[in-house]
């Protein structure tokens, strides 16, 4: 929104597509400064052409099989008729040495018959069960792997050009030969299987939904957020001739949920698509080292981080107290956000008890580890407080985004808590990276390269032992003082007025746009105009 906005201003007619979320299903919305939104109704159409496209995929599929058994019969007829190789063959040995064999003809075919069924059947399970077994045994590997790209990776961050060509890249073991139409009919029966990698094929369909508006709106542009949109901004730039923008908000082969065949899956589209682009951003230096290295043939990344506007301080209201149920002198350490797997909230809910007098965490935002979450607290107050329970861990649920800096800035200290599981937390500048400084919250951080950038250059917070553990956490607390606290909100302001979006980064996406123009006003050999100053981006 902040790219839209920013577009919107600088003269640009900017339209968003994308698709119905809980908090809105407004097919179409006009924002207050023009920018407008259109939200695919998609699921229907989709579901309906899964339905018929799986039937009529299977068809050819019935057919093979059906093929197969016939032929399987008519060859036993064949080896079984009078005169055939099989009779010839146990004649044959009985006029050798098996005279004294009471076993007609008939009764040792069948016997060999059920005998070959069993050793068939068997066969089948068997492979079956290797099929299984690689793929879970595949998906440990990839885990086991991550430990080893992120020392790696590192060595890459602190000496550039050091690997060279034998950057670990995370390939996908879908070869890139294999046409889509072919993948897709190997994922629409794992979907109704309830196989996860299934999901991926209801992905084509919501593509072309979404770029059948696009094609209609004809913009001059088209800009792609994340990877699932990136085949669909290819077929909106194959039929109308325009710029491809791609804007890569996370190392999506190397995320948190990593899944054998979505996994394949990202990797897939990056390599496929990604030398397609006219033009590539993404969210750090770490994250466009990365794909420089991963995909030495995608165009040089902008780097453009998700930054906020710097925003006047405003007397703080008390909210953020009143809603976790405390007095306005406690110190609150916050954490806001999704309640998900492997950001280290458990570890952080851990500590709450072992913090000093005086200090209250509170968990702001929602999840689905929210219960297990509270279960933690309750149990952890219990075995330190047994008078108090969780008295020293609070829950408050999230809010809109438009009011977040008003709560944020009732916190003493904002922490980030992500454990070192996998390259994409590694390398990831999250949102709450620019949330905590601009409310004034100083942060406590892991020492991942980006964050740690951060803190180390502006001091505007402290660093995390490498090992997380809720004692590291709760004797980092208790370490600060008044006087700490205060220094790192000021640097939290150098911080904010350096780093935002409004005096770094909208002008690298303005510079951006004009290059984009510049090229297709250039390639088209006509006159200046032939791009209008109300370019969309999409």
């Amino acid at each position: 929104m902040r790219e839209a906005h920013t577009l919107r201003a600088d003269g640009h007619s900017v339209t968003v597509i994308g698709v119905p979320d809980p908090d809105n299903f407004k097919p179409i919305e006009y924002l207050k400064d023009g920018v407008r939104v259109f939200r695919v109704m998609w699921q229907a159409s989709a579901y309906r052409k899964l339905l018929w496209s799986s039937v009529f995929r299977a068809l050819p599929v019935a057919v093979l099989v059906a093929a197969i058994i016939y032929g399987v019969f008519r060859f036993i007829g064949w080896l079984l008729k009078d005169g055939g190789p099989l009779t010839r063959v146990w004649f044959g040995l009985v006029a050798v040495g098996s005279r004294a064999a009471n076993l007609s003809l008939l009764g040792a075919i069948y016997v060999a018959l059920l005998v070959g069924l069993g050793i068939a059947v068997g066969y089948l399970v068997v492979r079956m069960l290797r099929s299984y077994v690689s793929v879970l045994a595949a998906s440990i590997e990839m885990r086991a792997k991550e430990e080893d790209t992120i020392r790696r990776y590192a060595a890459a961050v602190l000496g550039e050009g050091v690997l060279g060509s034998e950057f670990p890249r995370i390939r996908s073991r879908i070869p890139s030969w294999i046409p889509d139409f072919v993948l897709e009919m190997i994922l629409e029966p794992l979907d109704w299987l309830g196989a996860k990698t299934g999901k991926l094929s209801l992905y084509r369909y919501r593509s072309e939904e979404i770029a059948a508006l696009a094609i209609r709106l004809k913009p001059d542009v088209i800009h792609c957020h994340d990877c699932m949109a990136l085949p669909t901004g290819w077929l909106v730039k194959r039929a109308l001739k325009i710029p491809l923008v791609y804007d890569a908000h996370e190392i999506y082969e190397a995320a948190v949920a990593r899944t054998f065949g979505i996994t394949d899956y990202y990797a897939r589209i990056h390599a496929k698509y990604l030398p397609r682009v006219d033009a590539f951003i993404t969210i750090n230096e770490s994250a466009a080292l990365y794909y420089r290295y991963a995909y030495p043939s995608a165009p040089p990344a902008v780097v453009i981080r998700n930054a906020t506007n710097l925003t006047p301080a405003a007397a703080y209201d008390g909210r953020l107290h009143r809603a976790a149920g405390l007095p306005t002198r406690e110190k609150i350490l916050l954490y806001q956000g999704g309640f998900t797997a492997d950001r280290g909230l458990p570890v952080l809910v851990r500590s709450a008890p072992l913090l000093p007098e005086g200090w209250t965490l509170v968990m702001m935002g929602w999840g689905p580890l929210a219960g297990e979450l509270k279960q933690i607290a309750s149990l952890a107050g219990a075995r330190t407080r047994p008078d108090s329970m969780s008295d020293n861990v609070r829950f408050v649920p999230g809010v809109p985004a438009s009011e977040l800096l008003l709560w944020t800035q009732g916190a003493t200290v904002g922490i980030i808590p992500y454990e070192n599981k996998m390259l994409n937390h590694w390398i990831s500048t999250p949102n709450k990276l620019w949330e905590y400084p601009n409310a004034g919250v100083p942060l406590i951080v892991q020492p991942f390269p980006e964050m740690r950038r951060v803190v180390e250059t502006y001091r505007c917070g402290w660093i995390l032992p490498e090992e997380l553990s809720p004692g590291a956490i709760a004797d980092l607390i208790a370490s600060l003082t008044d006087d700490m606290i205060a220094a790192a909100r000021a640097g939290c302001r150098h911080f904010v007025e350096e780093d935002s979006w409004s005096s770094t980064y909208q002008g690298r996406l303005l510079d951006l746009y004009d290059k984009l123009s510049r090229q297709a006003t250039s390639s088209a050999s006509v006159a200046k105009d032939t791009l209008t100053p109300a370019r969309a981006a999409v």
